[in-house]
């Protein structure tokens, strides 16, 4: 039995005895009073037979039984509860002085009639159909209490009667006693099928309760999110429309690179949030797998670090990279490329001045990855809530970092999918180590990851092609380009882009496309192009939320992508360019 039905089936046992007890307590009460009359009555019979003293003796001992049974009861109820034990107790007294009634047949029967005897019996019988309702919910005592009642009964024929009257009453006994005993397991049957129907109700109730307050969570998550990207996604907005314009009124060439840093960051700040929000959204929905495959680590954190080093000296922070093993693990290398991202990013926030330090060493047969920082820390309320979606502890404000509080949540989701253990420890003003063990593959099966230099990819001379069918994002992309000596036939479709080609002229060297076009996607007009210009490398750079899923046959990188990522990108695809990453 699994553990879900063994847990239904606890339930069901444990409502039977409730219930059980509950039915019993309310109709010995009962019962105690009409037995208590119909023995009174009985004295119509057993007086003249026994005359009055043996009569009170016999009325006076059952009298006294069903009260001391009752303080018992109301004593046993009041202790212990709606017990097993209690049941048990309740269910053995209440047979055995049900027995009592019928025990005056064999202790009177010298005195009695057969017309006594057979006035008994009805009435024992009558007892005995009453009892259902009393002890039926214990079937096997009902069975104890009603062999013992007609074998009472039936001292009386056997003493009285002759021998045909003897096996008929014997046999109507017989016949009658099954019947009463099926009709107790019928009954009890019946209050076991009530019992598991409230119960199934019960849970279906619970699981929709459940469901609905998982509904208004989301729904709560949802308008959080909404409120949340709506407020801060403003924030960095409204900042570059002041450095812009700051930027344009600025004639002083060291204030304009002193705005152009700032705008730069302030970009990096968006695209974080972008990147937090639409992470989030893929949670949310469901959508964020993990494809586990061998991955070179310390390649893969090479990459990831490309261009750190620089981003925390403009910040007046120092960045060491201590990588002592070489080695591959299993991991998702997007999700584990994201993971590290954020807490770079998290601790080059949160910190104010010092170091920051990517350390990775083995442990056992796992690699290890910290993340540690000298930065503002959090204190152990901040600790409990930092997993949760759009919380920002005190710490943001001392450090006056901006973000919509998703990063760690979107973390943990991350770590988890890959199965990954994730630890965070942090004290105010003594920073925070971030800790991410991945088992490590002893045998070196990862894919070998570009080498590292700081040769400088010349695109003087390359044309490059750009598909772009969003205006901005064009002109920005294609004057980027253009700044690192490209020549660039842009459009927002093929028409566009083979017209742009046929006035630049020369060959093709590369094809930069957008996924979502207007007409078509970005793989049909790179296809289009390879079919006139030859097998040209070429790159998708997409929003798609799920544009690793698609499986294409090109590379891709997902919007927003940061420029020394794209110029990675375009060193490894493009024929004689050295693939360099800056660490």
């Amino acid at each position: 039995m699994d553990t879900p039905s063994r847990a239904a089936s606890t339930v069901v046992a444990d409502e039977m005895v409730v219930r059980s007890v509950g039915i019993l307590l309310r109709q010995t009460r009962a019962g105690a009073t009409a037995l208590g009359l119909l023995c009174g009555l009985y004295g119509v019979i057993l007086v003249p037979a026994v005359g009055w003293l043996a009569y009170l003796g016999w009325y006076a001992v059952l009298v006294a039984s069903l009260v001391a049974r009752q303080v018992y009861f109301s004593r046993l109820a009041a202790t212990r509860g709606p017990t097993r034990e209690t049941l048990r107790h309740v269910a053995i007294w209440t047979t055995i002085t049900g027995c009592l009634p019928s025990a005056c047949i064999p202790m009177f029967v010298q005195s009695l009639s057969l017309a006594d005897v057979g006035v008994l019996t009805v009435t024992t019988l009558g007892t005995l159909a009453a009892a259902v309702a009393v002890i039926g919910v214990q079937p096997r005592l009902y069975a104890f209490y009603l062999v013992t009642s007609l074998a009472f009964a039936y001292t009386g024929w056997l003493w009285h009667a002759g021998p045909n009257e003897r096996v008929m009453i014997g046999l109507a006994m017989v016949m009658g006693g099954f019947m009463l005993q099926r009709a107790v397991w019928t009954y009890y049957q019946q209050l076991r099928e009530n019992v598991e129907i409230t119960a199934h109700n019960a849970e279906l109730v619970e699981q929709l309760r459940t469901s609905l307050e998982r509904e208004q969570d989301i729904r709560r998550a949802r308008s959080r999110f909404l409120g949340a990207a709506s407020h801060d996604l403003r924030q960095p907005v409204q900042a570059l429309l002041f450095l812009a314009d700051i930027f344009r009124r600025s004639s002083d060439g060291a204030r304009r690179e002193q705005i152009a840093q700032q705008i730069v960051r302030t970009g990096e700040s968006i695209d974080t949030m972008f990147r937090h929000l639409v992470d989030f959204a893929q949670i949310d929905a469901g959508t964020m797998k993990a494809n586990l495959q061998p991955v070179q680590l310390p390649r893969l954190v090479q990459a990831t670090v490309s261009g750190f080093g620089e981003k925390c000296a403009a910040k007046g922070l120092h960045f060491r990279l201590e990588v002592e093993p070489e080695g591959a693990v299993t991991a998702d290398p997007v999700l584990l490329e994201r993971l590290l991202r954020n807490f770079l990013d998290n601790a080059c926030k949160y910190s104010l001045q010092g170091e920051i330090t990517l350390r990775i060493h083995a442990i056992g047969d796992h690699l290890e990855i910290e993340v540690v920082d000298q930065g503002v820390g959090m204190d152990d309320e901040d600790l409990a809530l930092v997993w949760n979606a759009f919380q920002r502890g005190r710490s943001a404000s001392r450090a006056e970092a901006e973000g919509i509080g998703l990063g760690l949540a979107i973390c943990r989701h991350m770590a988890d999918l890959m199965g990954t253990e994730l630890q965070l420890a942090s004290r105010p003003g003594q920073g925070t180590r971030v800790t991410l063990r991945l088992p490590l593959l002893r045998n070196d099966s990862a894919s070998p990851g570009p080498g590292r230099s700081q040769q400088q990819l010349a695109l003087q001379g390359r044309v490059i092609a750009l598909v772009e069918n969003d205006r901005l994002a064009r002109e920005a992309l294609s004057a980027w380009l253009r700044e690192a000596g490209a020549i660039v036939a842009s459009g927002s479709d093929l028409a566009g882009v083979q017209q742009a080609l046929r006035q630049v002229g020369g060959a093709l060297h590369c094809v930069i496309a957008d996924y979502r076009l207007t007409n078509g996607n970005g793989m049909d007009v790179i296809r289009a192009l390879r079919a006139q210009h030859g097998p040209v490398p070429a790159l998708v750079v997409s929003g798609e939320p799920n544009l690793h899923d698609l499986a294409l046959e090109v590379p891709c990188l997902q919007k927003p992508v940061a420029p020394d990522k794209l110029l990675e990108h375009l060193r490894r695809i493009l024929p004689g360019a050295p693939a360099t990453v800056e660490a």
